[in-house]
């Protein structure tokens, strides 16, 4: 899977894409932006949420990949 074709990436921050859980500061959390290289690189390889959601330990990825699933973009 190729997350460029899949996420849109951010006009101004080039290479990079939304994400609603970013970062946790005081219990809340940050939206920000992630690399669309990153999540290639270290996700590319998987082709739904819930195999993202299972190789990863960050809970901020848990929620971006679940987040992405309820928004149509992610089976």
């Amino acid at each position: 899977m190729d997350f460029y074709e899949i996420v849109k990436e951010d006009p101004n921050e080039k290479g990079y894409t939304f994400n609603p859980y970013a970062g946790k500061v005081n219990g809340e959390w940050l939206e920000g932006y992630t690399s669309i290289d990153f999540l290639n690189k270290q996700f590319g390889k998987y082709e739904t949420a819930e195999q993202m959601i299972n190789a990863t330990e960050s809970e901020g990825f848990k929620l971006y990949f679940t987040w992405l699933k309820e928004k149509g973009i992610l089976n």
